[in-house]
């Protein structure tokens, strides 16, 4: 098919964009990639009567039509399907996160499951992916809270299927729990002392037995190569229950996570921001930021080391266009930390950040 025609004859209004349905996708990518080519095409035919605004107003008009279509959606759905699980902030393997990872790797071999513990933002989520994803394995996670119920672990029978079919395998929609025992891959159970015991207890029967009962299926059992980790918060933390102490029972390695020291925190931000040039002297700042939030007695929620590649990133985009100063880096850290931390109750969040920032960045 000549595209060429196709996009100006679509553009003069003498096809219709339903013709071309089957096509869609590469008419968008075709229009994305030859513009300029398009253009010449369109002002051949056109003649006298080509406008430049008229061109880009009809080009835009096709490709929005095709935008539109369903089997655009569809495929472009399909192509931003996750497929790698590495996690988007790369960690440091040194110091805690090099004997977390080990302990880990101790606890997989030993089929023990393991429980990482720290407050929000100390890296638990990013160790588990990087766990993972360093040894090429399937990982699924579920972060939970009072609204989790077993059904979101274990999976459900899709509704239409069930009515048409009965409950039959093929109508079984199965949870990432399910999942991961059955392929053999990685489970991160998030925040699970935010679950209720109820919750909790569903994982009583895959962590003692590695068997797990689907109604009306049956009791499946775990591949050899299915490992869980558990991750949960302080048990002073609002919002968090407790874990019942026949879970307990069944979690045999607790590994203990604090924010990192300044120089392994600081080289996890510059592995994370390998675009910018940043001045120790600036990832210095950002770092005396991030650890004022975490040493005040103010906050119930300080910022997380996300925060601070957050922070980095838009510093370096700054300087990169012009220069950064330290006024820059103060309206920078304010923006971020708006959002970025949670003050204790009654404390005005928006002197609490200013306190901070002015605290950390004295000119």
């Amino acid at each position: 098919m000549d595209y060429f025609d196709v996009v100006v004859d679509l553009m003069r209004d003498e096809r219709k964009p339903t013709d071309f349905e089957g096509h869609a996708l590469e008419i968008i990518e075709f229009i994305d990639n030859e513009r300029d080519t398009i253009r010449s095409a369109y002002k051949k035919a056109m003649g006298s009567k080509f406008r430049v605004k008229t061109f880009e107003q009809e080009i835009k008009k096709v490709r929005s039509a095709f935008s539109r279509s369903p089997s655009v959606f569809r495929k472009n759905l399909l192509r931003k399907i996750v497929t790698d699980e590495s996690p988007d902030v790369e960690l440091v393997l040194k110091g805690q996160y090099k004997e977390a990872f080990e302990l880990l790797e101790d606890a997989e071999a030993c089929q023990l499951t393991p429980m990482l513990i720290g407050p929000p933002g100390t890296g638990k989520t990013m160790l588990a992916r990087s766990f993972a994803s360093s040894h090429n394995k399937d990982f699924e996670w579920l972060t939970m809270d009072e609204s989790t119920k077993p059904v979101h672990l274990m999976g459900s029978y899709d509704p239409a299927e069930t009515l048409k079919r009965g409950f039959v395998i093929d109508a079984f929609v199965p949870g990432p729990l399910t999942k991961m025992m059955v392929q053999g891959g990685y489970f991160l159970a998030n925040e699970l002392n935010r679950a209720t015991e109820f919750t909790q207890n569903s994982f009583l029967e895959p962590l003692e037995e590695r068997t797990l009962n689907i109604p009306r299926l049956g009791r499946i059992k775990a591949s050899d190569e299915f490992f869980m980790i558990a991750a949960a918060n302080p048990s002073d933390m609002a919002g968090t229950h407790r874990i019942s102490e026949a879970l307990k029972d069944r979690i045999k390695i607790w590994i203990t996570l604090d924010y990192p020291s300044r120089s392994v925190e600081m080289e996890i931000i510059k592995k994370n921001v390998p675009e910018t040039n940043l001045s120790q002297d600036f990832l210095s700042m950002i770092y005396d930021v991030i650890d004022t939030t975490r040493k005040s007695r103010e906050v119930e929620r300080p910022a997380s080391i996300r925060s601070a590649i957050a922070m980095a990133k838009l510093a370096g985009r700054k300087e990169s266009r012009d220069s950064l100063e330290l006024k820059d880096l103060k309206k920078i850290a304010t923006k971020v930390l708006s959002g970025g931390i949670k003050p204790k109750p009654g404390i005005d969040a928006e002197a609490l950040v200013k306190k901070i920032v002015d605290t950390s960045l004295r000119g």
